[in-house]
């Protein structure tokens, strides 16, 4: 009997050919029992510092500026949790192990992909990359760009204005307008995972990495979810014991609220 109900479990956790995870199911099991945070200082608020590499791996050196950038955002303490857009706390903490410090939009804009393309656009604007934020225009939904939308006014506020109205101008489909897919074996920080299912897509960006001397890579990754909410370091799953790292091995990739495959790998253009 208790091998026909393992079955009958098994069969309704897997058979799904939906993309996404069922939240009672992943999340609720799985996840619940991750506790191996040995590579984790808790009092860090840099991911370089916060998350020690496992034994003999070291961190990836030569970054883009795009990719040093990301690995150099500032995190929350560690005991502030995620939240959504309207301030309720994200119910189950084990799916993350930090918060990204970055202003949230107050409306419920920033979901799913949406996160990833919010800090494609944060990057540019503190880099004073004006013109790769217009480019971030070129999109069927024909938003304005954002020079012509500021009319001169560069602060932060004005850009946060900006962000929310080309969130709310965007759709499902807008972030793959600004990637290219890319082979695997070519993954570096700031790269995308990117999948568009039936009735949800969702994107997850590489953060940070690490190589051993055989070649073997290990990434840490970064999503929102939904609803709206703040961008945050997500566990690994399939790896207590390196979570939050990930091999990079091909074929399923799978995330705390998502299954990605490697041929989901895309960059910015």
């Amino acid at each position: 009997m208790k091998t026909i109900f393992t079955i009958i479990i098994s069969t309704i956790l897997f058979s799904s050919c939906n993309t996404h995870i069922a939240k009672n199911s992943l999340n609720d099991e799985s996840i619940q029992n991750i506790g191996l945070d040995h590579l984790i200082h808790k009092k860090e608020l840099k991911i370089f510092a916060k998350f020690d590499t496992p034994l003999n791996y070291t961190r990836k050196q030569n970054l883009t500026d795009f990719g040093r950038w990301l690995n150099n955002i500032s995190l929350k303490n560690d005991n502030v949790p995620v939240y959504t857009y309207n301030g309720q706390a994200k119910p189950n903490p084990n799916i993350y192990v930090g918060v990204l410090d970055l202003e949230q939009p107050t409306k419920n804009i920033q979901f799913n992909e949406n996160g990833v393309i919010s800090l494609r656009a944060e990057y540019f604007f503190q880099a004073k990359k004006y013109d790769k934020l217009d480019a971030l225009a070129k999109i069927p939904t024909n938003p304005i760009p954002y020079t012509k939308y500021i009319n001169g006014d560069y602060s932060y506020k004005k850009f946060k204005e900006y962000l929310t109205y080309y969130l709310e101008n965007s759709n499902p489909s807008t972030i793959k307008y600004l990637l290219e897919p890319i082979p695997f074996k070519d993954l570096q920080i700031g790269d995308v995972l990117f999948q568009k299912g039936a009735t949800k897509s969702h994107a997850v960006i590489v953060m940070d990495m690490s190589t051993d001397n055989k070649g073997n890579k290990l990434y840490i990754l970064a999503q929102t979810y939904y609803p709206s909410q703040d961008i945050q370091i997500i566990t690994n799953p399939s790896n207590d014991y390196i979570s939050p790292w990930h091999e990079a091995a091909e074929g399923i990739i799978l995330t705390p609220e998502w299954r990605f495959l490697s041929s989901d790998l895309m960059r910015f253009k």
